[in-house]
C-alpha cells in the first residue's frame, strides 16, 4: 500500500507527520511525504522520502508577513497563503497516486488531500493536531484571551458557533475555495472549518482524550489517539556546549516562539527584562536571530534548534508561544509552562494547560506580568507539582500515538480492501 501524506505549515506541524510516516514504513507500507523542502533533513534522517512542496524560499517568506501572528487578522493571511498553494500542492499529490493502492493523509492545511479525496475516490484521513479544529458548542474553543464564559447555555452556544462559521470563517473560507473547486469539476462546500475539513473516512485528533476530550457534536469519524511526536535518536544528545551551560548553574529557564515565529522581537525583549529581574540563567531557542535583542549576558545562552526530549527534563519552566507540539514536550518533561500565546491554537492550547493545572497564561507581552507567573512556577505550590507529575506520567505510560494512527489508517485501508485482513 502506498500512503501520501501532506504535511504543511512549521516545525511543529510538521515533525508529527514524520513520527507516523515512520511508523506506516515501518510497517512496510510505502510513504510519500509531501513538505516544503525546508524539512528535507529531519526527512531524511527519519529514512522517509521527501516530495518537495515549494521551495525553501517560499516557506520563508510567508513567515515574514508581518499579520502572520495577528490575533484576528492572521487567519485570513494563512488561508490566502493556503488557497495560493493548493493548486499546486494538488497537482503534486495526484502526481503520486497509485489507482487502487493509495490512502491518502492530510494535516489540517493540506486542502489538496480533501480534494484529491473527493476528485478520485480514494480513501483518506485527516489528523488535526490541536483539538481547535473541532469547533464544537460543547466545549467553545478559545480564540482569544477572553474566553466565553462558562455560564452561557448550549442553545446560545450553538447559535453563537453557528453564526461564527457562517458569518467569519466561510466568509474568508468558502469563496476562494469554492472558486477553485467550480475548475475542478466538485460542487460548492459551505461550512468549511466545522464539517468538510474532516474526512468521512477517519479524522483523527492527535492528542490524548484527557488533554480534549470528544465532545457529542464532533464528526462521527473522529477518533483521538495522543500527542505524536518525533523522537530523538539516541545516538544524538544535546550539542556539549549547551549541556556545559546546563551543568555550569541551576536550571535555566528556557523561552521559545517556535519555529516559525519570525515577529517575536518583543517576546524575546520581554524575556530579557524577566531573567534579568529574576536573576535567573536562560536559553533562548530561535531559529531567526533578528528576533533577539541586540545584546545579551552571559547567563543568556543562544540556540537556533535543540530537541525538546533531551532539553527539557534539564530545565527549570519553559515560556513559550502556546504551539500544541511544544505544549507537548513540556507535559512530557513534567515541567511547568508559562504561555503567552499570539493567535490561532495557540489561545486554547493555553487554556488547556491552565485547566490541567500544569502552567498559566499570560496575556501580555509585560516583564512585570510574567515575573509574577514565574515566581508561583518556580516555587510551586503541592498542587502544580502534583498536577506536573500526573500529566507527566500520563504521557509516559501513554501508548505509541503514531501507532495508534497507523493502526486506524490500515483499519481504513481493509475496509476498503487496499490491504488484506490480518492473518
Amino acid at each position: 500500500m502506498k500512503i501520501v501524506i501532506t504535511a504543511l505549515g512549521s516545525g511543529g506541524d510538521v515533525f508529527p507527520f514524520i513520527a507516523l510516516g515512520q511508523a506506516l514504513q515501518q510497517r512496510g507500507h510505502t510513504v510519500a511525504l509531501l513538505a516544503n523542502p525546508h524539512f528535507a533533513d529531519a526527512v531524511a534522517q527519519a529514512g522517509l522520502s521527501l516530495v518537495p512542496l515549494g521551495t525553501e524560499e517560499e516557506y520563508l517568506a510567508a513567515l515574514r508577513q508581518p499579520e502572520l501572528w495577528h490575533p484576528r487578522r492572521g487567519f485570513a493571511v494563512l488561508w490566502r497563503q493556503i488557497m495560493e498553494w493548493t493548486p499546486r500542492i494538488l497537482a503534486t499529490l495526484e502526481g503520486q497516486i497509485i489507482p487502487g493502492q493509495t490512502v491518502l493523509v492530510g494535516s489540517t492545511l493540506s486542502l489538496a488531500t480533501r480534494l484529491a479525496q473527493e476528485r478520485h475516490g480514494l480513501p483518506a484521513a485527516m489528523v488535526h493536531l490541536s483539538p481547535n479544529c473541532f469547533l464544537s458548542a460543547y466545549e467553545f474553543p478559545v480564540t482569544s484571551a477572553r474566553p466565553l464564559p462558562s455560564w452561557i447555555p448550549l442553545w446560545a452556544r450553538r447559535a453563537l458557533l453557528a453564526a461564527i462559521d457562517r458569518g467569519m470563517l466561510d466568509a474568508t473560507c468558502a469563496p476562494p475555495l469554492n472558486t477553485l473547486r467550480a475548475t475542478l469539476g466538485l460542487p460548492p462546500v459551505r461550512s468549511v472549518m466545522r464539517r468538510w475539513l474532516h474526512s468521512p473516512d477517519l479524522t483523527v485528533g492527535a492528542f490524548p482524550d484527557w488533554f480534549a476530550a470528544p465532545q457529542p457534536d464532533w464528526p462521527t469519524s473522529a477518533v483521538v489517539t495522543g500527542f505524536p511526536r518525533l523522537r530523538t535518536p539516541a545516538e544524538s544528545p544535546l550539542p556539549e556546549a549547551v549541556q556545559a551551560f546546563l551543568s555550569a548553574g541551576s536550571p535555566p529557564l528556557v523561552f521559545t516562539a517556535g519555529t516559525g515565529m519570525r515577529q517575536a522581537h518583543a517576546f524575546f525583549t520581554c524575556a530579557l527584562q524577566t531573567v534579568t529581574a529574576l536573576q535567573q540563567r536562560a536559553l533562548f531557542v530561535t531559529r531567526f536571530p533578528e528576533t533577539l535583542p541586540d545584546a545579551l549576558p552571559a547567563e543568556v545562552w543562544v540556540a537556533d534548534h535543540l530537541p525538546f526530549d533531551r532539553l527539557l527534563p534539564q530545565v527549570a519552566a519553559l515560556i513559550h508561544h502556546g504551539g500544541i507540539g511544544t505544549t507537548a514536550a513540556a507535559l512530557a518533561a513534567g515541567i511547568p509552562q508559562l504561555i503567552a500565546p499570539f493567535a490561532f491554537d495557540q489561545f486554547d492550547n493555553a487554556a488547556r494547560t491552565v485547566r490541567l493545572g500544569v502552567g498559566q497564561r499570560c496575556a501580555t507581552l509585560h516583564p512585570e506580568h510574567w515575573q509574577a507567573g514565574l515566581a508561583s512556577l518556580l516555587h510551586p505550590a503541592p498542587t502544580l507539582t502534583a498536577a506536573l507529575r500526573r500529566s507527566q506520567q500520563r504521557m509516559t505510560d501513554a501508548p505509541d500515538a503514531s501507532a495508534l494512527i497507523a493502526d486506524r489508517i490500515e483499519t481504513l485501508a481493509r475496509v476498503r480492501r487496499l490491504i488484506p485482513p490480518p492473518g
